[in-house]
């Protein structure tokens, strides 16, 4: 299975949290898998440092790309194609967050797996989103 996890799972990833579903973690650690981290979750993650409500200091660089490496994910950038997808989600204005829709764009472009613990993920189905939703323990 290919995979795109969101920012609130790598957030959980990174600091060993016990929030995370062991079945998520499976899935993660499961090496037939291929998971990757967007683009889009390191620039929320940087903005998110600027407001000071994150979780690590430091560089990105230094602080969280070498632990993404460490776990085997990919990083996979934006591309004209998702910009593309998400203008066929507006249609619809179900979820308010920039970055998650950008996301679930991505997802669907490239058919990954999302995999959230966001709740109205499912109203994207009938766009072709693939998720495993899940609830933080």
């Amino acid at each position: 299975m290919n995979y795109l996890i969101d920012t609130q799972v790598l957030v959980h990833y990174l600091k060993g949290s016990h929030r995370l579903p062991d079945i998520i973690l499976e899935y993660m650690s499961n090496y037939n898998n291929i998971g990757h981290v967007s683009v889009v979750t390191l620039h929320e993650l940087v903005i998110k440092k600027e407001k000071k409500h994150t979780f690590f200091s430091g560089s990105l660089q230094n602080a969280i790309l070498p632990y993404i490496n460490e776990a085997n994910l990919e990083i996979i950038p934006i591309n004209y194609n998702h910009v593309v997808r998400l203008e066929t989600l507006e249609r619809e204005p179900i979820h308010k967050d920039p970055f998650d829709r950008l996301l679930i764009a991505q997802c669907i472009e490239e058919r990954l797996t999302f995999i959230t613990s966001d709740n109205k993920v499912a109203l994207y189905e009938k766009y072709g989103l693939d998720y495993i939703q899940y609830e933080l323990n």
